[in-house]
């Protein structure tokens, strides 16, 4: 940074324009997902009652109307995101003059160079803010044009899979009737997940990876403005015959960018000392000892950091190497898994629109609880770490409103309900079995109609002069606490505070029956243990 005599500094407004970037990256992330939404919305009708090859046919006839849909909605996006990277890119240039300016009429008036060529007249400013205005144009129409070919492609792959998988679980479902409408809803439920994981791609690389709209755009967007900060400034060192410049540091910097930051580089690449304002000796190094030119090395793809003019005697340096690489590669591992799990409860939110979308309300349901354990997951692991902050503005999704996410928290409050219930009842089986009692517990008992049961009473009355009548065995099935299935499911025997009856499930007979006074130790002790846990 320039030190003029006045003593004022001037700052690059860097977050401010980092956070205009991260808009237009938001605004892809909002792009995809309404996309998705709108191919969701063309599988509404999966509950028609047709067969799923006629329902297949219907879809793909489909694919033109949603092409028209999709072009609407990326037309409407395109025209913001490209509004918005022009402003982003002409505010970046602006402050990358706004902070050398006041410095080289500095040096002019003291003689260190012969005169100021103003901004606005400089071809090198020009031509740099055109190329790298038309780069970033040519960027977001790719991914508008990929994504609108992907979408397509999606949506096809999407529905024949669905038809497939539907088919295929009919053919595995021959002894139950199943319907084309309930088959395609288990299908869907899978092709929809897998549907969500995969996206809509924004770019294509040439080695045939897919790239998301986010990922992209991100990229483009952080390195062209980035690009246009340092060109711009190396475009008025030319003007000015300025040789030396300072990279800006931050904590948490990518490995190779973490071993130039905060170093002075001398744009002819030789080596030497200077002098800052103050008279502080101060080393400088060959630009091409650098990392720059190296995709993931200074001032390259994705990167976060900015050089300054650096002129002897007129600057101080502000920005200083690192102290200690690997804390600083640690925090990077660790910014690096916080975006991750970001993008995980992104992409869960997603999924969660998809199924809302449907009308799937149970896989809705297992959307919305993994959607908690995520964010959950994300919580704890920003917690954990002390430097590490929680950006929820990271975690939005546009689509996940108000009634999405109320529905969802309910859903998972309901789940963690039932958990809390399962864990209960888990430990009251285990009890039980520990009491001596043999085969199946169930704690909520499948009681049939007891009007279709036949009683034994020669084998209870007469046999076993139990002294049960048949009004009280079926009482004794009708209020029981819990049951033991056996033999397969042959018999079922169920017991109650009064009593217990044995049934014959085959032939639907009451086989035996007696009073609680009756029962053994291990009854005894598997009532005593349903009593103590459920009062």
């Amino acid at each position: 940074m320039i030190r003029i005599r006045k003593k004022v500094m001037l700052y690059v407004n860097f977050m401010k324009i980092q956070q205009e970037a991260e808009t237009i990256d938001s605004a892809y992330i909002d792009l995809e997902a309404q996309i998705m939404q709108n191919i969701a919305r063309h599988l509404r009708d999966w509950k028609k009652p047709i067969d799923t090859d006629q329902w297949l046919m219907q879809k793909l006839a489909e694919i033109g109307k949603l092409n028209k849909e999709n072009i609407k909605i990326i037309a409407q996006m395109s025209g913001i995101s490209q509004t918005a990277a022009e402003r982003m890119l002409n505010e970046v240039a602006e402050e990358a003059v706004k902070m050398t300016e006041p410095g080289f009429r500095y040096m002019a008036r003291q003689g260190l160079i012969d005169s100021v060529i103003e901004a606005d007249k400089s071809k090198n400013v020009k031509q740099v803010m055109k190329n790298l205005q038309k780069q970033a144009k040519d960027s977001l129409n790719l991914t508008n044009t990929t994504m609108l070919h992907k979408a397509q492609e999606a949506f096809k792959s999407l529905v024949q899979n669905t038809a497939e998988e539907a088919i295929k679980i009919m053919n595995n479902n021959t002894s139950a009737i199943i319907t084309g409408a309930e088959s395609r809803q288990q299908a869907l439920r899978k092709t929809i997940r897998q549907f969500n994981e995969r996206g809509i791609a924004g770019f294509v690389d040439k080695s045939g990876r897919n790239w998301t709209p986010e990922a992209y755009v991100n990229m483009c967007m952080r390195t062209t403005s980035g690009s246009v900060a340092n060109e711009v400034q190396t475009a008025r060192c030319e003007d000015m015959g300025v040789n030396l410049i300072q990279i800006d540091s931050h904590s948490g910097a990518r490995p190779k960018c973490a071993k130039d930051q905060g170093k002075i580089f001398s744009l002819d690449n030789t080596s030497g000392t200077t002098e800052d304002l103050n008279g502080r000796k101060i080393k400088f190094y060959p630009w091409n000892s650098s990392s720059y030119g190296e995709p993931d090395g200074i001032l390259g793809i994705n990167c976060g950091h900015h050089k300054f003019p650096f002129v002897p005697g007129v600057n101080i340096q502000r920005h200083f190497p690192t102290d200690d690489l690997d804390a600083n590669n640690r925090l990077y591992k660790q910014t690096q898994v916080q975006r991750a799990l970001e993008r995980d409860v992104r992409k869960q939110k997603r999924e969660c629109m998809l199924y809302d979308e449907l009308g799937c309300e149970e896989a809705f349901k297992s959307a919305s609880v993994e959607l908690k354990i995520k964010e959950k997951r994300l919580k704890d692991y920003v917690d954990d770490h002390r430097k590490l902050h929680r950006r929820r503005d990271r975690e939005q999704v546009v689509g996940f409103d108000k009634r999405i996410s109320t529905h969802a928290i309910e859903n998972n409050k309901k789940y963690q309900k039932e958990l809390a219930e399962k864990a209960k009842n888990d430990k009251i089986i285990s009890e039980i079995k520990e009491a001596g009692m043999r085969g199946e517990i169930n704690l909520k008992p499948n009681i049939p109609d007891t009007k279709e049961l036949s009683f034994d009473d020669t084998h209870i009355n007469g046999e076993r002069q139990h002294e049960v009548t048949e009004k009280e065995a079926k009482e004794y099935i009708e209020n029981a606490r819990f049951s033991v299935t056996k033999w397969n499911g042959k018999y079922t025997n169920y017991f109650s505070d009064d009593g217990a009856a044995y049934v014959d499930n085959e032939k639907r007979h009451i086989r035996t029956a007696f009073k609680k006074e009756q029962y053994d130790d291990a009854t005894r002790k598997a009532m005593e243990v349903l009593k103590r846990e459920r009062s």
